[in-house]
């Protein structure tokens, strides 16, 4: 599967034409406009939705958030045919559902997948192996069957503290405050202002949607980011540790290593070889 991944801020726009079919894929913090010449008003992408665009269709994005990271993933031939062998999909229903332009709703199982496939490829350079083969099959498998028998439920990826589906502006807010403010201290108070939603509610939309509380999220995030630092040659481990937060450079490497199994000294060594 072919990647593009994009990162700007407020006035970041490009276009492009793909070979493949496309599937548009804005991370949760961010909300992009997706023009393309058969449709005439812009379509607005943001955590609950992904987009499907058919081979050769051109393509306009512009970020519409303070900051925007968005990718663009193009399933190959063989990928289609492996999906459909593997999961026993018509090959001629799986081709169908990538040569129509459409948005489809994001399953919990599809917004993990998606980020996941996002770190293995992008940040952490894996760019062929099982982990990926598997993430790339099952992003592919979960859109077709999300186009073709989706009803809404609670695998949505919006959530309410009443109804699952009413509350994605709480959650919108949390995550835009998260982001705008990620290396500063956030309290707990502040976030639920943010969000017009209480400290009891917020904990419960975090731990629905993502099995974590709001400042496990925060941390895997500032992790997600320090990724970036490190491979930039100018930040030390310590200077990247003071950056994203943390008190302590050993609470970093600590942190850092329970998570990507490796420390960040011998993650920058393996990117930069």
């Amino acid at each position: 599967m072919g990647i593009v991944y994009y990162k700007g801020g407020y006035k970041f726009e490009c276009s492009g034409v793909f070979s493949r079919p496309s599937i548009i894929f804005a991370r949760c913090h961010s909300v992009i406009k997706v023009a393309i010449p058969k449709i005439p008003v812009p379509t607005q992408l943001d955590a609950v939705t992904v987009m499907v665009i058919p081979t050769d269709a051109p393509i306009k994005l512009k970020s519409v958030t303070a900051m925007s990271h968005m990718a663009i993933l193009c399933p190959s031939p063989p990928l289609l045919k492996k999906t459909a062998k593997t999961y026993g999909i018509p090959a001629r229903s799986l081709l169908e559902i990538f040569s129509k332009t459409k948005i489809i709703k994001r399953t919990n199982w599809l917004n993990e997948i998606m980020h996941r496939l996002i770190f293995e490829r992008i940040e952490a350079g894996n760019n062929q192996n099982e982990t990926t083969t598997f993430l790339e099959t099952e992003i592919v498998k979960e859109i077709y069957y999300v186009s073709k028998t989706f009803e809404p439920s609670k695998n949505v990826f919006n959530l309410d503290e009443s109804d699952l589906y009413n509350n994605t502006p709480v959650l919108k807010r949390a995550l835009n405050y998260i982001e705008t403010r990620l290396f500063t201290d956030i309290t707990m108070n502040d976030l639920a202002k943010y969000s017009f939603a209480g400290e009891a509610t917020l904990l419960r939309v975090f731990n629905k949607e993502f099995s974590k509380t709001p400042f496990d999220w925060i941390a895997g995030r500032r992790l997600d980011e320090s990724l970036i630092l490190l491979r930039n040659k100018k930040y030390s481990v310590g200077e990247v540790s003071d950056i994203i937060g943390y008190k302590t450079v050993s609470g970093f490497i600590s942190a850092f290593k329970e998570r990507f199994k490796r420390t960040p000294l011998s993650y920058r060594k393996k990117t930069n070889s």
